[in-house]
């Protein structure tokens, strides 16, 4: 008799949730009525915006947000997002934006590059800021740079950086906003770094610097004259 009753208990759960899913929560009460997006860019509003009127009068429980959130998140220019269900009829998104660290220069065209090294989007997008561009012919090139940077990244030399190319297989060029070349490449330490930097600013007191080469053990330098010189 008692697995009759469970049989039983087990039957008249499952036609209660039926029925609070069938009549209850698809009450117009469950329709999503406001999507609450966090501050982002025009342009990544203006191309969210189908999507959030999308989701407005469906029902939220018929949203998946797993679902949504990877879909967002196939948009590059995103690197993270988190989707939550508030109250009874809200939803609430929170992107985190990618942000430009730098410019990579291919061939004739600018784009935007995140801290992380990740090519999100084109010059035109956003308004150009004073930030080193990288001359690249692939990828590759970027993950490189990004490595020198990590070095440099304590000091105040990264600040000073203008462009960054690849001259060949054995030399990096860092170019100053003042002209000065810094050579460099993936061997050199950071603590190599801090001590040419060092030098530099104590140099360019009083002379012009033509370049500065800290891919040996000795630093080599030349420079082209006092800085008064005419």
């Amino acid at each position: 008799m008692k697995w009759i009753f469970r049989v039983l208990f087990i039957c008249l759960i499952t036609f209660i949730g039926i029925k609070i899913k069938t009549e209850f929560l698809t009450k117009d009460i469950f329709n999503v009525k406001a999507v609450n997006i966090s501050p982002i860019s025009k342009s990544l509003e203006e191309d969210i915006l189908p999507l959030k009127n999308k989701i407005l009068g469906k029902n939220i429980y018929d949203i998946d947000i797993d679902f949504l959130d990877k879909m967002l998140k196939n948009d590059i220019r995103i690197k993270n997002v988190d989707v939550e269900k508030e109250g009874l009829n809200t939803l609430s998104i929170k992107i985190d934006e990618r942000e430009v660290a730098y410019y990579a220069q291919i061939k004739n065209n600018l784009y935007l590059v995140d801290s992380d090294g990740v090519i999100f989007g084109r010059l035109n997008e956003q308004k150009m800021k004073d930030l080193p561009i990288f001359n690249i012919r692939d990828k590759k090139e970027i993950e490189n740079y990004m490595k020198i940077f990590e070095k440099i990244d304590t000091g105040s030399l990264k600040d000073l950086i203008s462009q960054v190319y690849t001259k060949d297989d054995h030399c990096i060029s860092l170019i100053l906003t003042d002209g000065t070349v810094i050579k460099t490449n993936l061997d050199v330490t950071r603590e190599k770094y801090s001590i040419g930097e060092t030098l530099y600013l104590d140099l360019i007191k009083n002379k012009k610097i033509e370049y500065l080469d800290l891919r040996f053990k000795d630093f080599i330098i030349k420079c082209s004259g006092d800085k008064n010189e005419k």
